[in-house]
Formats: structure tokens, C-alpha cells, sequence
């Protein structure tokens, strides 16, 4: 099998990662999209890990959370795997226990209270990761510290929402198990290769939103429950009417509901209108579960409507319409249902994205979601290392200006700026973006100090009495940042009164304002306001100074 160019780059990267961080205990996530091929990557890393270290017979422990992610990723590892290394399953749902195999597909119900039947295993694989609690609790963890008992291994994570149902960093938390991104994939540059179909939303403009003023935010972090299922339930006649308009050219609809009640009643209006559908949940008896996905995957279904239970592992390639009922403010509830249109297909150009709720208006585009830290607590000592806003790494010690994974800053309060308010695009690329020129009076420089911190350029670009921009220029670091801001300082340098820049931002800024120096400056700046932050577009220059033309 082939692996694609990113799927290659995961595991490289990966591998990197585990050589930067060779303690036992760092675990590193491999953050990649749904329809990316992780249960390709799982089995392409465990056949490298025995073709790598035969001698250390690097027996492999697969964790799923349901049965159709382990028969996915079996499928996989049994077109990879050599015959030689035996495969097995350890999962009731499967109807098969072999903790003696090779490589174990383990669902982690079956095997969380059984580790001390493994053996000696070497690597852990953990696939939809953002089921793992950060904070040391649940069956994840039992297994991993009872199986740390009596072995050592590695552990790597694969999951599309490196963070929680609350939008925290799956790398911060009490006791977390990750501990940093080893890389990511993203979106758009799958969609780019060909490789998803892009969610669309319908031209003309929705006329059912479900309104959520009022309900009460519950202890997980969502809308309480049944609140939310009664205010829903009066919306949904009107919403399979205009879904039916909307989706009429759409074969094959996935709907997502708050609850069973909903979902039942969401199926019986749908029925009502001559659309083959069917509820498929939790309590959905297995046969019967596999009976209905194998109508829908043969189109005698048109529509599955579900509460969670098709949020992951549910591969229907050529699903072409989502029919979002289900307000959250879960970015990993939304981004995992999103998901399920997001795989290609042959024929199929898109997913149609029907969003009844608020989810996307608030929420944003769906590939353009990370995860946050979570909230100081009252009192809380000061923690032993910082979380990076930009890859989520942890980073210490927990004072450092900068993340030694991805370079970005950590400590810049003032660089950051409101949130632009979402235009409702599903798709980063389709939000339309809100450009501003602003004519530049005045640049000014200064030295960004941090304790313990290289010094930085500040630069702040001004219209008459209004700061417009604000950047930063990395002078005095060794790393791909370092020599962005020497070529940015070499295009923009006055050789005419200084053969040679300064190394430092001091120097820099002391020679510019007594005149030793010179920088040239832009006549004007264009600024793109609708992404998270503001970004600066492009300059523009005096046309006499035809040599200091940048875009």
C-alpha cells in the first residue's frame, strides 16, 4: 500500500518527535482530519515498528472505542501486516479476546481492567485520542498505569480534535497523557490535494434556526440536555420541510439530534414526507445497527438520523448532505460531525451543510477550530510548564517566550487582538475576507523585552493617531523565525547609510532614532480582519522606490 504524501510526513514527523522526546512517558499526538486515512497510518506505523525492530519484537497495542473502529483498523493492518506477526482482537462487541497476538486491536471497554493479561507490549496506539481524559480518570488511563506495571512502551495518539468536548488542549489538564503535537494535518491541504469534498452551505439563506436563548450550560460544558431536547423538538416539523427542499439533488443525509426522543420524532417527519429514514443510537441492537448502515450504504436509506453514535468511526464515503440539529458548543461534537461529509467519493463534488443551529455562526469555520487552554483557576500555583496557543505543546519551563515545537510566541499579551466575528462560512477558504488599506504616517520601533527572552523588534505601523498593525520581528533567534526577520530587515534596509544590520534590537532601534540607520517605510498597509487575528496582506511602497516593492 502507498501511503500518500501526508500520511508519510505524519510518521516522519513522528518519528522526530519521539527522537526530540525520548522519555517513555512523552506522548504525542498525530492530529489529522477525518477521511485522512488514519487506520492506513496506525497500520504503516506498526508494521515500521517490526520491520525496524524485529529484535526487540515490538508486540502493539491498537485502543478503539467501538467495534466498526476495530474492524476498520484490523482491516488495515491485515493488508499491511507480514503473516508472520500475528493479528488478534480483545473485544466483546467483536466476539474475540487474543491478548496473546502480536498487534491487539483492543476496544478499551473490553480490555481497561485487563492489562496484566497483555504481556510485554512496546507501543500504544490510541485512535480518537480526544476520548482520553487529561486529568489522569477514566479507563484509559487504568489500562496505561496497570500496563505500565509490568512493561514499557511508547504511546502515540491519533485523532482530528486534539482537545476535549470543551475545547481544551488534550495536552492541558491535571495529568494530562499527551504532551505535545508531533504534527498535524490539515484541511485544506487535503482538500487542496483533492483528497476531502468540501462542506457547502445552500445559496439562499436558511429560514429555521433553532433559537438557544436561555438554556442553561450544563457541568460538561454543553447545553443542558433536556432543556435543550424540548426547545429542539418544536422546530423539527419545520426543519425536515425545508431540509427536504434544500437536500431534494443530496442521495445520501446523515441528521444529528440532542437525544433519542429527538431523533425519533426527527425520523417520523421525515417519513412523513416520503423520505426513507431510520434512528440509529447507542441502544440501537447490534444486528439491527448493521442491517440499517448496510441499507444506507446501498441507498435504500436515504437519511440515518442519529444523536452521537455517527459522530466517529462511520465510514459512508458519498454522504452529501448534514442536517445539523444539534446546537453545542462542542468544538469536537462539531467538528466530528462535520466530518462525516467531509470524505470523497466518486461523483461527489461536496457535502451539503444544513446547519439549523447557531453552532456555525459562532463557532466559525469547521477546519479552522483548535483548541484553548483551559481556565486559571483561583489560587492555582504556578504551573509547571505553558500550553502553546498555536500546536498546544507543552512548553517549559512555563516562563519561556517562546514553543520550541512550532517557534510561535507565548508571551506577547499585547500582540493579541479581539476575535474577527464569524460570517457563518463552514469552510475557512469560503469566509470572505474583510480587507482594510489604511495609508501609513508613521512607523515606529522599539525593543520587546522578556526576562530570560531574546529581545524582539517591535514594529507598529500608524495612521495619523490610529495604530493600525502591529508585528514582530525575531532578530535575535536561531531557528526558521530568526532568518524570516533578517530577510524582512534586508528588504527593508537603507544600505546607502549602513553597509551591515545590526545583530540586535537594541542597536537597531538606537541607530534608526538617532539617524545612524535607516528602515524604508511603506506609503501604506493592507489588512485582512477577517481570520482569528488581524493579518497584515501586503505593503505598499512608493513607486520611486521600485527596488522596495513588496508584496
Amino acid at each position: 500500500m502507498k501511503l500518500r504524501n501526508y500520511q508519510q510526513a505524519a510518521l516522519d514527523h513522528l518519528y522526530g518527535w519521539w527522537m526530540a522526546h525520548p522519555g517513555i512517558e512523552q506522548a504525542g499526538i498525530l492530529a489529522m482530519p477525518t477521511g485522512s486515512g488514519k487506520s492506513i497510518v496506525i497500520a504503516e506505523l506498526t508494521r515500521l515498528l517490526f520491520d525496524t525492530w524485529p529484535e526487540d519484537h515490538p508486540r502493539t497495542l491498537v485502543l478503539v472505542p467501538s467495534k466498526e473502529l476495530a474492524e476498520q483498523n484490523a482491516e488495515k493492518l491485515a493488508h499491511l501486516l507480514p503473516s508472520h506477526i500475528s493479528l488478534g482482537y480483545y473485544s466483546a462487541s467483536v466476539g474475540q479476546k487474543r491478548p496473546d497476538a502480536d498487534v491487539i486491536v483492543a476496544t478499551i471497554g473490553s480490555v481497561a481492567r485487563n492489562a496484566h493479561l497483555l504481556g510485554n507490549i512496546k507501543c500504544v496506539i490510541v485512535d480518537e485520542c480526544h476520548l482520553v481524559n487529561p486529568d489522569g480518570a477514566g479507563m484509559y488511563r487504568q489500562l496505561l498505569r496497570a500496563l505500565a506495571q509490568v512493561c514499557q512502551f511508547r504511546v502515540v495518539g491519533l485523532t482530528a480534535t486534539p482537545f476535549r468536548g470543551n475545547g481544551v488542549w488534550l495536552t492541558d489538564g491535571e495529568d494530562p497523557l499527551f504532551s505535545g503535537i508531533a504534527h498535524t494535518v490539515t484541511v485544506r491541504e487535503l482538500l487542496d490535494a483533492g483528497h476531502l469534498a468540501p462542506l457547502i452551505r445552500p445559496v439562499d439563506a436558511m429560514r429555521t434556526r433553532i433559537d438557544t436563548d436561555g438554556i442553561a450550560i450544563a457541568s460538561t460544558g454543553d447545553y443542558a440536555t433536556d432543556a435543550l431536547a424540548e426547545r429542539v423538538a418544536g422546530y423539527l416539523p419545520a426543519a425536515a420541510a425545508e431540509a427536504c427542499a434544500l437536500a431534494a439533488d443530496r442521495r445520501k443525509w446523515i441528521a444529528f439530534t440532542p437525544t433519542v426522543r429527538n431523533a425519533e420524532a426527527f425520523v417520523r417527519e421525515l417519513r412523513a414526507r416520503d423520505i426513507a429514514a431510520a434512528l440509529v443510537c447507542g441502544e440501537t441492537p447490534k444486528r439491527e445497527r448493521e442491517e440499517l448502515i448496510a441499507d444506507f450504504r446501498a441507498g435504500r436509506l436515504r437519511c440515518l438520523v442519529t444523536v452521537l453514535a455517527l459522530a466517529t468511526g462511520f465510514d459512508v464515503p458519498d454522504v452529501d448532505a448534514i442536517l445539523w440539529l444539534r446546537p453545542t458548543i462542542s468544538p469536537v461534537l462539531y467538528v466530528q460531525g462535520a466530518g462525516r461529509g467531509l470524505r470523497p467519493a466518486p461523483g461527489k463534488t461536496d457535502c451539503l451543510w444544513l446547519d439549523f443551529t447557531d453552532t456555525t455562526e459562532r463557532m466559525g469555520p469547521v477546519d479552522a477550530i483548535r483548541g484553548r487552554k483551559r481556565a486559571k483557576r483561583r489560587q492555582e500555583q504556578i504551573a509547571p510548564f505553558a500550553i502553546c496557543d498555536d500546536c498546544g505543546a507543552q512548553v517549559r519551563p512555563a516562563s519561556a517566550m517562546f514553543c520550541p515545537e512550532c517557534g510561535a510566541q507565548l508571551r506577547e499579551e499585547e500582540e493579541k487582538q479581539a476575535r474577527a466575528a464569524s460570517n457563518a462560512a463552514v469552510m475557512a477558504h469560503q469566509r470572505e475576507a474583510k480587507i482594510v488599506r489604511y495609508e501609513v504616517t508613521n512607523v515606529t520601533y522599539a525593543v520587546h523585552r522578556k526576562p530570560g527572552s531574546p529581545d524582539s523588534l517591535r514594529v507598529e505601523y500608524w495612521a495619523g493617531m490610529r495604530l493600525v498593525a502591529r508585528e514582530w520581528v525575531h532578530m535575535e533567534r536561531r531557528s526558521p523565525s530568526g532568518e524570516k526577520a533578517m530577510r524582512w530587515l534586508h528588504d527593508r534596509w537603507d544600505f546607502r547609510l549602513a553597509p551591515t544590520i545590526p545583530k540586535t534590537a537594541q542597536h537597531l532601534v538606537k541607530g534608526v532614532n538617532d539617524g545612524e540607520y535607516g528602515l524604508r517605510s511603506p506609503t501604506a498597509v493592507i489588512i485582512n480582519k477577517s481570520g482569528k487575528w488581524p493579518e497584515i496582506v501586503k505593503f505598499e511602497w512608493e513607486e520611486s522606490n521600485a527596488d522596495a516593492k513588496r508584496a
